[in-house]
């Protein structure tokens, strides 16, 4: 019958069991690769993704909001804000002050306060003083940047105008055409541009003439046909009346026809054609009457139209 092992000695082995594997565990890893166990699932780094060799551009920051314009706190018209009298009416001092005596009848939390106060108020004339003495040397300094570095551009456009041809310039420059020359330097020459925009000037002011005339036309005949224009109730009954009337009109007798049978406007025949005013200007007509009436009616109406053009009016 083997020996009976005591319980403590079972413990001991099963406790150094434990710790052996919890050694074991931490120590070197199988996998050459980083652990991902201190990331979780819903972490975008959980799955590796190879990145390329060429490092991403970084992203541009995305500011919010829009920044003020600064005040010009130093204009040229301004007062200089850093003279003495200048600080002087912008931060005066106080006019009375709290003695010894006063605060030592005040209160102490009281007292505490005034001395407190006063001396914020002397640390804000402080501030402002060195503030504006500041801004001033640093709106100095900028613009003196700024003014030294347009004049390195401006020297050195001079100095790149201004410089010789380089010498496989010098050697290849025979072999330009004109043309490409030009075609170069961005400009083709125009000698007859002045005299191009001076055509295209004078065809505007045409253009803006005529337009002129036409509206003067325009608001002519609207005047002089404006004394037919209905305007008032009365005028359009008058005109309802007029032309949906049930008794003889008329406006609507025909002389071949009796005052009853006036009871339309189809009283007075069809509309003209094309074809019978054609035949009344070349006097072509069927009828002996057009034939023979001579030139006067048409005359009269060419006479009229050119007494419109002469006069600039409607007659």
């Amino acid at each position: 019958m083997p020996p009976r092992i005591h319980g403590s000695v079972i413990k001991a082995q099963l406790s150094l069991c434990q710790s052996c594997c919890a050694v074991t565990s931490a120590g070197r890893a199988f996998s050459l690769s980083s652990p991902t166990l201190k990331i979780g699932p819903e972490s975008p780094k959980f799955i590796e993704v190879p990145q390329p060799l060429q490092p991403r551009s970084p992203p541009k920051r995305r500011i919010k909001g829009i920044l003020p314009v600064p005040r010009n706190l130093f204009p040229r018209r301004g007062a200089d804000k850093t003279s003495p009298e200048y600080l002087a009416a912008a931060t005066p001092e106080p006019s009375s002050t709290k003695d010894a005596s006063i605060l030592g009848r005040q209160p102490t939390e009281a007292a505490d306060f005034i001395v407190w106060k006063e001396r914020m108020a002397a640390i804000r004339r402080r501030n402002l003083r060195e503030g504006l003495v500041e801004l001033q040397h640093r709106k100095q300094r900028t613009d003196r940047q700024v003014a030294g570095r347009s004049a390195y551009k401006r020297a050195e456009h001079e100095r790149l105008v201004h410089r010789e041809k380089r010498d496989d310039e010098r050697l290849t420059d025979p072999t330009i055409t004109d043309s490409m020359k030009n075609f170069q330097k961005g400009i083709v020459p125009d000698p007859d541009r002045l005299a191009r925009i001076e055509q295209k000037r004078a065809m505007v002011q045409a253009k803006e003439s005529a337009k002129q005339e036409e509206r003067r036309d325009a608001l002519h005949t609207l005047y002089m046909n404006a004394g037919t224009f209905i305007t008032t109730e009365d005028q359009l009954q008058m005109a309802i009346d007029r032309a949906f009337t049930t008794e003889p009109n008329s406006a609507w007798y025909n002389s071949a026809s009796s005052t009853t049978e006036a009871e339309s406007v189809w009283n007075l025949g069809l509309p003209e054609t094309v074809q019978q005013m054609l035949g009344k200007a070349n006097r072509t007509g069927n009828k002996a009457m057009e034939y023979n009436e001579g030139f006067a009616k048409v005359t009269g109406e060419r006479i009229r139209r050119i007494a419109e053009e002469l006069t600039g009016g409607k007659m």
